[in-house]
């Protein structure tokens, strides 16, 4: 019996996680917050907090726009 190779994924293969953009919107608003919170509630950049926070989800879904 012979033994099947797995051929190895292309680029562009990769499974896919679908998200609505509410839940995206909704994830990173949570992320920007927890970001918020570990600085302890100090005043600092909110811009700065969401856009580490759209970093961070959109690695978690893979996206890469």
């Amino acid at each position: 019996m012979e033994k099947k190779e797995k051929k190895p994924k292309k680029a562009g293969e990769e499974s896919t996680i679908q998200i609505t953009l509410e839940k995206f919107e909704e994830e990173i608003r949570i992320r920007a917050r927890e970001i918020f919170l570990a600085r302890g509630d100090a005043n600092g950049d909110a811009l700065a907090d969401w856009l580490q926070a759209e970093k961070e989800i959109k690695k978690k879904y893979k996206i890469n726009y």
